[in-house]
């Protein structure tokens, strides 16, 4: 009797097996967004746990190597889940007993030379932000050498069979920051690799210095599908460079980021690509086919104080960049040899270029929010759509204030200067590049707190019809304040077809145009400080040493400023306490950004 019962209750002790496999597969699918659910349903039944871990293996991120002997137990009991990784982060943090992790840290790095599927890797060194002097070395030498030779293994070789069934032949992306053995950059040596490698389509790297050549590249050519190539805070050669370049079949984004920021240890200012234009253009001709935006950060401004208000362009012998017939965006600074050799010379500029962007460094003592360069050389670009700014700007300084974004005079010359644009069919667009917390430098790292980027003047939004009124001296007549407020608002692209008929063209401000447009810039800047709590927290915590109150005043900000109303009026005394107050609520006084220098170039959380 007690066995016919057990036999009959057999199928419905476990009925989830008795669904059919393809429903099996999409309930476990359904739970991949939940890892502890995922986890429980594997721990029911051998049938169910490899379905599971499937998805539970699938993406691996190591944010401290307290996790590390873990990992490498679960590994060692079931190796099949190494092969189904396909995403991992190394970001382990620092701490004071991080070399005692050496020998932990290289046999999970044995396990990533083994992940076949693997196609997404992120790997940030935890001695970066200058802790390199405290162990680094040993992350050079072992952690990192460990990653070339897997690297090395799955790339292509010379009169070699490609290799698919090795851990990383499946690698498409790879964001990849570290430093030297005994200082801030590292050298490429053979990590060339990086460049070969047949299925790796996204490379962001940093804080690298290439050799004066990568002969190692040149059988190579246009080999490798990679499409998007980003150079972050590197010493590049010029020679280097051009076989990097020969090496992708269509390589459509570049980022060519120099060494701007980290020049205060062991690097000085040395500009490698603007004072060699047209090398850098043969450098570049492998990709002009391809290329569809490029983007170059460049430390020549720092070499002559003057070098923005004497930009003599180097008469080019040949086309310039109009062989570059996919080149749509363009964004560099002032003083790259993109802009001044380029752009400023008319008939060199790419053919189908839409978008321009030029981007104020840091610290330079100029400002877009001020004064705008000339825009002659930019209606002379027939293809041109869109030409944007981009002006950095401590959140704790004057410049990150809506007082000074959107001061009158300063407006309205910027909606003049738009205008002459707007009549050429060019879009003008100012950003401010907020600067939260103050003593971060590129390259950013995980968790660090990234410059926002906030759109302060957008000439399409803010349209050119509208009737102007002069403000009535009379404040009390309020009807007629009323009128002039409703008569010079703003009217964009999108509503001037129905009412163009009743306004008219013109490049000019109203007052309530100015009020408005302040007003948004303050919720902006506002809603930028606020929307991450926890960010805040941190800062105030790390930097600012507010104490307990701090929180607070962040809410105080929030309930003054954030919900605003565009037709709220601020006269001059008001508004000088809300600036302030925007600046105070950091917990500083405003200062020249000059005077910073030492504290900005220190790359420390």
């Amino acid at each position: 009797m007690a066995s016919t019962t057990s036999a009959t209750a057999h199928p419905q002790a476990r009925p989830l097996l008795a669904l059919p496999t393809e429903l099996i597969l999409q309930i476990v699918a359904h739970l991949a967004v939940d890892n502890k659910g995922l986890c429980s349903l594997a721990r029911t039944c051998k049938t169910l746990q490899p379905l599971c871990e499937d998805h539970i293996y699938t993406t691996i991120e190591l944010l401290s190597t307290s996790n590390l002997r873990d990992i490498i137990e679960a590994f060692a009991r079931r190796p099949e889940r190494i092969e189904v990784v396909q995403t991992l982060k190394i970001l382990y943090r620092f701490h004071n007993g991080l070399a005692a992790t050496s020998e932990e840290r290289q046999l999970f790095n044995a396990c990533v030379a083994q992940m076949k599927k693997l196609r997404h890797w992120h790997v940030e060194s935890p001695y970066d932000n200058f802790k390199w002097e405290r162990g680094g070395h040993e992350w050079v030498e072992q952690d990192m050498e460990e990653f070339r030779k897997a690297l090395e293994k799955a790339s292509l070789h010379t009169g070699q069979a490609l290799l698919e069934d090795v851990g990383m032949a499946q690698l498409e992306t790879l964001t990849l920051h570290s430093h030297g053995a005994h200082s801030d950059f590292w050298e490429l040596d053979g990590f060339h690799c990086l460049f070969r490698h047949p299925r790796l389509r996204y490379l962001h790297v940093s804080s690298f210095s290439l050799p004066a050549d990568l002969p190692e590249l040149e059988p190579y050519a246009s080999t490798t599908p990679l499409t998007t190539l980003i150079f972050d805070e590197c010493e590049l050669t010029i020679k280097s460079l051009g076989r990097i370049l020969r090496t992708p079949k269509s390589l459509k984004h570049l980022t060519l980021g120099e060494n701007v920021a980290n020049i205060v240890r062991t690097k000085g200012v040395s500009p490698q690509l603007t004072p060699a234009p047209r090398a850098t253009l043969d450098a570049l001709v492998p990709v002009a086919h391809s290329l569809e935006s490029l983007t170059h950060f460049d430390p020549s401004w720092m070499t002559r104080n003057d070098l923005e208000l004497n930009l003599r362009p180097v008469k080019f012998g040949g086309n310039g960049m109009r062989d570059f017939h996919q080149l749509k965006y363009l964004d560099c600074d002032p003083c790259s040899f993109f802009h001044k050799d380029i752009i400023l010379t008319r008939g060199l500029a790419p053919p189908n270029l839409e978008t321009l962007r030029l981007r104020r460094p840091r610290h330079h003592y100029n400002d877009f929010f001020d004064a705008l360069p000339q825009r002659d050389p930019y209606i002379a670009i027939d293809t041109l759509k869109t030409l944007e700014f981009v002006q950095p700007a401590d959140c704790r300084t004057i410049v990150a204030t809506p007082r000074y974004v959107c001061d009158a005079d300063r407006l309205k010359e910027r909606h003049e200067y738009a205008y002459k644009l707007y009549k050429q069919g060019i879009n003008t667009k100012i950003y401010m590049e907020l600067h939260i917390k103050h003593g971060l430098i590129p390259p950013y790292l995980h968790g660090e707190k990234v410059p926002v980027l906030l759109c302060v003047y957008d000439a399409m939004e803010v349209g050119f019809h509208r009737i102007i009124v002069d403000e009535p001296k009379d404040d009390e007549d309020s009807q007629i304040k009323s009128e002039v407020h409703s008569d010079s608002e703003s009217i964009g692209d999108a509503e001037v077809s129905a009412k163009e008929g009743v306004l008219p063209e013109t490049d000019q401000l109203g007052q309530a145009d100015i009020l408005r447009l302040k007003n948004e810039v303050r919720r902006a800047i506002t809603l930028a400080r606020t929307q991450d709590r926890r960010s805040m927290h941190y800062y105030f915590d790390a930097d600012e040493d507010e104490g307990e109150d701090a929180p607070d005043e962040q809410d105080d900000i929030h309930d003054d400023y954030t919900f605003m109303d565009d037709d709220d009026e601020v006269d001059a005394e008001d508004e000088d306490a809300l600036d302030e107050e925007i600046l105070g609520s950091l917990g500083a006084d405003v200062f020249d950004e000059w005077e910073t220098d030492d504290d900005d170039m220190l790359d420390v959380d």
